[in-house]
């Protein structure tokens, strides 16, 4: 790589990507406290080591310590031998190096999904209980191209074709992608040139996947003279329109909607009216995302469907959509998460935070001696079985509201539910620490953000 101060605007745009080049990205995506520690998610296939080499060059240069995370996700049975490789190549560069492992019993359906989900889950973890608020991923412009096709695809409005932020949030973590505007051909020939080897992962030519099938719609695309750099193009102008758009959702966020710290929200059904329809829309879907516990808002088509009914249909109406049940009357809407629907139960350990159900960040006091625990929700009959020791200050909370709260319990007991005061016989002091309910962008933090 040519020194740090070579100016972006020089770099060869088929050679490998020079320090000055990456050193600009890292500009857009910061500032970065020259005390903070980073860490960087490492596959080891040729976009997260080439991420590895640029990102780990620039935190010698800066005095920045970087730790690579490798999650095993235990699907094949190579992957272990591949983190240890991962290791070997961070101890060559002078990086600290974590194998994170997905245990347990693995789904029979969406693996890709839920594989997706517990990576982040287990980095966001490891980040928070080490204290860094960055993580680095390798996402780059072929994969924000075929994230443009693959929502297209799937009937996205302009929110999803703005596909990938430069800077996106989870609720302990900042994630960064700095290699969004550089092509995934570069980056390879960025490794070579250092002659860093890489892991080819045989899942990325598994035509049963979707994005597999989206990549070789690409690669014909460009065939035919439409490069992943102009598809890419297009996302980053829908990047632009969202950002706009963003910013008028949150000015109505504040004098429409109502969020309660048990995980529900309500919103001002004629002020929802009055709105622009497509920001209306924007804000209805962002709050079903939300309380329903998704990382997406549910599909346009679905959201202009309530919309329409919300706007044009009878006085009182309910109905479920993304995790998330919709009442509606007269005055208002209320949001909340369909407790049937929710089958997430964790281990938490003492002094630790967990985020559970993509809802709520749960935080347990520190004990030398506690039996293990675990979160889940507190459902129909945990409600029936604790509901005479609860304080009449709490019934205000609705029904179904309740039967989503997370609760702590060993065994099957109920030990502690945050949201309703309730503490068991069975232990002297609080387990709990608090159980916050995490609301993201765009009612928290930027608009999105373009690379």
């Amino acid at each position: 790589m040519t020194d740090w101060g070579t100016p972006a605007t020089l770099c060869d745009p088929d050679g490998p990507v020079t320090r000055g080049e990456f050193a600009k990205q890292m500009t857009v995506a910061g500032p970065f406290p020259a005390s903070a520690s980073l860490a960087v998610a490492v596959s080891g296939g040729a976009d997260s080591m080439a991420m590895l080499l640029l990102l780990s060059d620039w935190a010698r240069a800066t005095g920045r310590s970087l730790t690579a995370l490798t999650v095993d996700h235990g699907l094949r049975p190579e992957s272990a031998d591949e983190a240890r490789q991962v290791g070997r190549w961070c101890a060559l560069l002078g990086v600290s190096h974590e194998v994170l492992r997905w245990s347990g019993e693995k789904p029979a359906h969406r693996i890709q999904e839920e594989a997706r989900r517990a990576r982040y889950d287990l980095m966001e973890s490891w980040c928070a209980e080490h204290d860094i608020e960055n993580l680095f991923v390798a996402h780059t412009e072929d994969d924000q191209a075929e994230t443009f096709l693959f929502r297209m695809s799937r009937g996205s409005g302009p929110a999803g074709l703005a596909a990938m932020p430069l800077v996106s949030y989870r609720a302990r973590v900042r994630i960064i992608r700095p290699l969004l505007t550089i092509g995934r051909q570069r980056l390879e020939t960025t490794l070579k040139a250092a002659g860093q080897a890489w892991v080819e992962d045989p899942g990325n030519t598994d035509r049963r996947y979707a994005r597999v099938r989206v990549r070789n719609r690409l690669a014909e695309l460009d065939t035919n003279g439409i490069s992943p750099a102009a598809v890419a193009g297009t996302a980053r102008i829908f990047g632009r329109l969202r950002a706009a758009r963003e910013n008028q959702v949150a000015r109505l966020a504040v004098e429409a909607v109502t969020i309660y710290p048990e995980g529900y929200a309500d919103i001002d059904r004629m002020a929802l009216t009055r709105a622009d329809p497509e920001i209306a829309m924007l804000l209805t879907s962002a709050l079903i995302a939300q309380t329903g516990g998704r990382e997406f808002a549910p599909k346009r088509a679905c959201t202009v469907s309530l919309f329409r009914a919300l706007i044009v249909g009878p006085e009182t109406i309910t109905r479920t959509l993304g995790g998330c049940v919709i009442s509606a009357s007269a005055a208002r809407v209320r949001l909340w998460r369909e407790p049937g629907t929710i089958s997430h139960e964790i281990p938490i350990s003492s002094g630790m935070s967990a985020i559970w159900d993509r809802r709520f960040l749960v935080t347990l006091r520190s004990a030398s001696r506690r039996a293990a625990v675990s979160v889940s929700a507190l459902g129909r009959g945990g409600w029936e079985a604790i509901a005479a020791d609860i304080c009449s200050d709490f019934r205000h909370i609705p029904g179904p509201v309740r039967y989503g709260l997370p609760a702590i319990r060993r065994e099957g007991c109920i030990l502690q539910v945050w949201h309703l005061d309730y503490r068991s016989s069975r232990i002297s002091e609080n387990i709990m620490e608090n159980a916050v309910f995490k609301v993201r962008t765009p009612f928290s933090g930027p608009p999105f953000w373009v690379a």
